[in-house]
């Protein structure tokens, strides 16, 4: 009798640290910071389906020529950029587009290394975006 209770007791342990274990990596996916690039289509839903902060890398000048609505502009060439970053809350999603894609793609890294939650990239940048028809309001001048 005794071998077979122990067998159901081990047998019982065994199911109880692979369910804890499941659990733990489950958590840690939920966690890990995501970063994604998205076409402008995709974009505009991201932004509408899942709200957010839509930030704008370029530099000033640049962002006089139109922004994307609402849009809070922090140029990655400030010496400040990455300070600026530290202030916002990494826990929100974040929308990020540039000139041509280059630039947001580095900010996009730079705030997932500083632990940003969810970076949304746009793919080809504010000109692909213009050139496929989405919306660009006058800049701060």
């Amino acid at each position: 009798m005794r071998p077979l209770l122990f067998t159901l007791l081990l047998l019982a342990n065994f199911g109880f640290v692979a369910c804890s274990q499941n659990t733990k990596s489950t958590e840690q996916k939920s966690t890990k910071p995501t970063y994604e690039l998205a076409a402008p289509k995709e974009f505009m839903q991201g932004m509408t389906n899942a709200p957010g902060i839509v930030l704008d890398v370029r530099t000033p000048s640049e962002q006089r020529k139109g922004i994307i609505k609402g849009a809070v502009c922090i140029d990655i060439f400030a010496d400040n950029f990455e300070q600026s970053l530290q202030n916002l809350d990494k826990n929100k999603t974040y929308y990020v587009y540039c000139a041509a894609g280059g630039r947001s793609l580095e900010a996009c890294e730079t705030m997932q290394k500083i632990g940003f939650v969810h970076v949304v990239d746009l793919d080809g940048g504010i000109t692909r975006w213009r050139n496929e028809g989405f919306p660009v309001e006058p800049g701060k001048q």
